[in-house]
């Protein structure tokens, strides 16, 4: 892939092993190690939007003021995934947002999946042993108050070491045809994500045409639900849950008309009466059995960071059945029964020897109990899932189109000629918000959220896992200018740590905010021995 190269007062080149002595403040010598090499900073291609390279772009002017040199280099969304976020294949650093899923406004995600050590989403490769302890057992605490302690002691000791940190939380947008559709309301503080009732479920058509029709992109790697990480919302209008997040953070009842906990490590779920799959078949425990029983022998690496504490399931009758888990999980209501599905046991009992592999579209066996069912896919065109009136919350139309458009240009085009009935990302929410003020036919609605982008940093190697280095970039990092140039005001800068502070009680409000100054992030790199040359360029300690 080809990068932009961004170099300020920086030779071309580079030099090695020591070179010398260069006269450092008030006429003292330094002597200078290798220079820092170039550095890549990978974001989100335009596939994504303007916006991670406009905020790319704002970061690296800065932090090239330190003596830096930077390459820009856009990555598709789909690869960005596989090889950044969960391939563990970062080389220098990373500009990008995690979004708003319903499941995150518990604080695991932020202090364990994505900061401890060997966690698959991990990106950043950052290991601290004794910080990872903790955030494995924070998980087990039952009881809230001594879990927010935890989880707040988990965030001090993650400023102290800064291995990666927030820029800024998103504010997404929903733009629609508000003379074709009705009901469309917003899920704030959490995103317009499949897996919420809000908009989807509950929006309502004006006229004859009762299609849905999403302008978005193609994240849908496979129909599998075993394999699929992109778009794993998508899936689950197909494939049921056991519950579902509302737009309140809470988790409610969804394929489960309920659950109870018998005992720290076992919880009791009771099905719907009455449900079936796609093809008419009854929904029952032996289905809820089979699925969690398969996900443990098959262990997927997709799901590995909500199913690894998953013992088993037992059958107690034909709508009931028992999860045992092998520690005892605070966060298992709202990351593993929300996230969950159920798998029809007379299909999947069938599945070829390596069942993630399986192309369940080409097979003909996309079969769920989900208020949709899958009706075609044209790669890199369009989805088509029709609605499944025997569910117990089918939608008011009949059926849902994502249409795989690619590029917010696209996406506006298409939501002006009413090819698109519905935008939600992609296209940039400033530009939303001025579509809809320049056209009747188009309602904007603001959504704050617990979204996050992120710089990530490759803990294993130097610079990186140099904490000077670290922090000196974190001091460099100008939120508020990323807020106004990439995103065009619609965002607040995160506060430090990797909670967002829309999580309430879970953010550490204690945590000393780290304001941004080029000059004392020089400072810092001088005091840990970095020094520049003549030219200005960045060098490591000596030795």
């Amino acid at each position: 892939m080809e990068g932009l190269t961004w170099r300020r007062l920086l030779p071309a080149g580079g030099i090695a092993g020591l070179v010398g002595l260069l006269a450092g403040g008030a006429g003292v010598a330094q002597q200078l190690g290798e220079p820092v090499p170039e550095l890549r900073v990978v974001y989100y291609a335009a596939d994504m939007g303007p916006e991670f390279e406009q905020s790319a772009r704002a970061l690296a002017d800065d932090w090239a003021k330190l003596g830096i040199s930077l390459q820009l280099v856009p990555v598709q969304f789909s690869t960005f995934v596989s090889q950044f976020i969960v391939g563990g294949q970062l080389e220098d650093i990373a500009v990008f947002t995690v979004g708003a899923d319903p499941d995150r406004v518990d604080p695991a995600y932020w202090v364990h999946d994505i900061a401890a050590c060997g966690q698959r989403r991990n990106g950043s490769k950052w290991c601290d042993e004794a910080y990872s302890a903790k955030a494995v057992a924070q998980r087990s605490i039952i009881s809230t108050e001594e879990r927010l302690a935890a989880v707040h002691e988990l965030q001090a000791m993650f400023v102290g070491e800064m291995p990666f940190w927030p820029v800024i939380n998103r504010t997404y947008g929903i733009l629609y045809n508000s003379a074709k559709w009705e009901n469309v309301t917003s899920p704030e503080p959490v995103a317009a994500h499949e897996e919420l009732v809000n908009p989807w479920l509950a929006a309502r058509p004006l006229t004859d045409d009762r299609w849905l029709d999403w302008a978005y992109f193609e994240d849908v790697s496979t129909y599998n639900p075993l394999s699929e990480e992109g778009a794993v919302g998508w899936l689950r209008f197909v494939f049921d849950t056991f519950a579902k997040n509302n737009s309140r953070g809470e988790t409610v009842p969804w394929a489960a008309a309920s659950w109870q906990w018998i005992d720290e490590r076992t919880v009791e779920v009771t099905l719907r009466d009455g449900m079936t799959f796609h093809d008419g078949e009854p929904v029952t425990a032996d289905d809820a059995v089979f699925t969690i029983q398969q996900v443990i022998a098959w262990q997927p690496p997709a799901m590995s960071a909500r199913t690894r504490n998953l013992a088993g399931a037992e059958k107690v009758d034909d709508r009931t059945f028992r999860i045992l888990l092998k520690d005892p999980d605070a966060a298992f209501e709202i990351t593993v029964l929300t996230y969950l599905f159920i798998l029809p046991e007379h299909i999947w009992k069938d599945a070829p020897e390596n069942a993630l592999e399986w192309d369940i579209v080409a097979a003909g066996k996309v079969i769920g109990s989900g208020p949709f069912r899958f009706q075609a896919w044209r790669v890199n065109e369009v989805h088509e899932l029709a609605a499944f009136p025997a569910h117990f919350n089918p939608p008011a139309y009949d059926g849902l189109r994502r249409l795989a458009l690619g590029q917010a240009d696209a996406i506006r085009a298409a939501m002006l000629d009413g090819t698109g009935d519905i935008a939600t990302t992609v296209l940039p929410v400033a530009t939303m918000d001025d579509l809809a003020r320049q056209n009747d036919f188009l309602e904007f609605i603001e959504v704050p959220s617990h979204s996050t982008m992120f710089v990530w940093l490759n803990n294993q190697k130097a610079p990186f896992s140099d904490r000077a280095f670290r922090m000196a970039l974190r001091t460099a990092s100008n939120k508020q200018r990323v807020v106004i140039e990439g995103w065009q005001g619609f965002g607040i800068p995160a506060s430090e740590g990797p909670v967002p502070r829309v999580l309430g009680r879970w953010y550490n409000a204690a945590l000393e905010q780290i304001a941004f100054d080029v000059e004392a992030a020089r400072a810092i790199l001088r005091e840990a021995g970095y020094g520049w040359n003549a030219s200005g360029r960045l060098h490591m300690p000596p030795g």
